[in-house]
């Protein structure tokens, strides 16, 4: 092992621990300025600035909630009348989703909010070091991407071939 890496700080923040603190933070200072949407909010909310109308699907996959916890954030979220639902013409399966006006001015104020908390949660970070933190996240990321396209083990690719086989033997 490296003796220069700090694991368990590293540890902190894969596990979710830094993201859970800035999140807490955030949320909290929503609440002080009278913006009354949580930090996974402001996270839909955020990626829905980004792309104008999205479907619930595209939300889920870029900001990797769960499709429950999205329905519960999104539900909240048109009844806030921060954002609407509609259904797609074209397959009544999708549902998509733009902010409303009440939810631009919203968006405007936690816009605001959001990047005071981050400023300050960076504080005494040089941009290099902010940068180098980041590119090795992105790493980290793309590493975990790879791993779930890698081929399962050969043990594995045998035993699905078996369980193939024998289920075209039934069908016959």
């Amino acid at each position: 092992m490296d003796s220069s890496i700090d694991y368990r700080l590293v540890f902190a923040l894969m596990s979710g621990k830094v993201s859970n603190a800035l999140n807490r933070k955030l949320s909290e200072n929503f609440k002080k300025s009278g913006v009354l949407i949580s930090a996974e909010q402001w996270n839909v909310l955020l990626t829905l600035t980004m792309r104008e109308v999205a479907t619930q699907q595209q939300i889920c996959d870029d900001t990797s909630f769960s499709k429950t916890t999205m329905t519960r954030l999104i539900n909240q979220l048109v009844e806030m009348k921060i954002i609407e639902r509609y259904k797609s013409r074209v397959d009544w399966r999708s549902n998509y989703l733009r902010i409303t006006k009440e939810g631009l001015a919203i968006r405007d104020q936690a816009q605001y909010i959001a990047s005071k908390t981050l400023k300050n949660s960076l504080r005494g970070l040089t941009s290099e070091e902010i940068s180098a933190a980041q590119k090795g996240l992105n790493t980290v990321m793309e590493n975990f991407n790879r791993q779930s396209e890698v081929a399962p083990p050969e043990e594995i690719t045998e035993l699905m071939k078996f369980f193939r086989q024998r289920k075209k033997r039934r069908m016959r």
